[in-house]
């Protein structure tokens, strides 16, 4: 795929996000660290395309950072849902873990200009045990309409798009010129867009503030 068709079709996350946008005043605030993380990532994917098509020069830079507000905004969603703010100690060790990994790999090493992918991989395999422990909570509470579940979607697209990102930096490190890792790298893209197909579901499925409802039916 070209730059041009990479970029497009990264570029479906406006889905989900103007979907959000849209209902942003009358939806549950437990969703807006979500919300942030789908306008960091079209941020992040304009930045990067700008810099590989405009500029001629590599997005490392503009995708370590982005890698790094990721992860803090993962872990605060978690924190936002329940499950880390029952752990604080957990949560804490994992920002602390994750930034300090981040500076080693990016400043200690000056590797900033390069590729993370180290981190990379730390972050996503954290996410993936996040989303995968919420999702036990959900089935145990909610267990009759987790399709219909804003908190379930986004935590299996969670999982497909981090467990697929921990394929592709292995693939990356036995060689990107492998015919293995060529295959990845050109699925990588439809994965991204299936994932935010899925977000865009879960946007649509957030919960609305008892606030709203009150509003609609009784303000003239």
């Amino acid at each position: 795929m070209s730059n041009i068709g990479a970029f497009l079709v990264s570029q479906l996350v406006i889905i989900p996000l103007l979907i959000g946008l849209i209902r942003f005043n009358r939806t549950v605030a437990s969703f807006q660290p979500f919300l942030l993380l789908l306008s960091l990532a079209f941020l992040s994917e304009t930045i990067s395309f700008i810099c590989i098509r405009v500029l001629n020069t590599s997005n490392a830079v503009p995708s370590n950072l982005y890698g790094l507000a990721e992860s803090i905004v993962i872990i605060y969603q978690f924190y936002v849902w329940g499950f880390l703010r029952r752990k604080p100690r957990l949560f804490s060790g994992l920002l602390l873990g994750l930034g300090m990994l981040w500076i080693t790999e990016n400043i200690l090493f000056n590797k900033i200009e390069t590729f993370s992918p180290w981190f990379r991989v730390t972050y996503a395999f954290v996410s993936v045990l996040l989303s995968i422990n919420e999702i036990n909570y959900l089935i145990v509470q909610d267990n009759k309409n987790l399709i219909k579940n804003a908190r379930f979607l986004v935590c299996l697209g969670f999982i497909i798009f981090f467990i697929y990102q921990i394929i592709y930096e292995a693939s990356l490190f036995v060689g990107s010129d492998t015919v293995f890792a060529l295959r990845v790298i050109f699925m990588f893209n439809y994965i991204n867009a299936f994932v935010n197909l899925i977000y865009a579901i879960a946007v649509l499925f957030i919960p609305v503030k008892p606030s709203y409802y009150f509003k609609k039916h009784f303000d003239a």
